[in-house]
């Protein structure tokens, strides 16, 4: 597993926040779309959605062409051939962990 493919790990499945940055992905993945529009598509606080896609970006995962006020955010292309994004992105993964001793 390659560095990228750990960092992806991390922040959609092995940390608390991951189903939601993993929601937040395939909205993306259809429309990119800014941060008022990602929290009312998701039905999310709007601060909530802020703090995952300023997450996102500082990672490398998502950009934005225009930084301020209305950035619209994309998936970043970087990210085209991996494929623990794609099957992500196919609704292949979803992001929960699997915990033992729960069912």
């Amino acid at each position: 597993m390659d560095s990228k493919t750990r960092l992806l790990y991390w922040l959609l499945n092995a940390s608390k926040g991951g189903p939601t940055r993993v929601r937040i992905l395939k909205v993306l993945g259809s429309t990119p779309m800014n941060t008022r529009k990602l929290a009312q598509e998701l039905g999310m606080d709007y601060k909530t959605v802020q703090a995952h896609v300023e997450l996102l970006v500082e990672n490398g995962v998502i950009y934005t062409p225009k930084q301020g006020y209305g950035s619209v955010y994309f998936i970043s292309p970087e990210l085209d051939d991996n494929e623990f994004i794609r099957e992500i992105l196919k609704g292949e993964g979803n992001g929960n962990k699997k915990r033992k001793g729960k069912k």
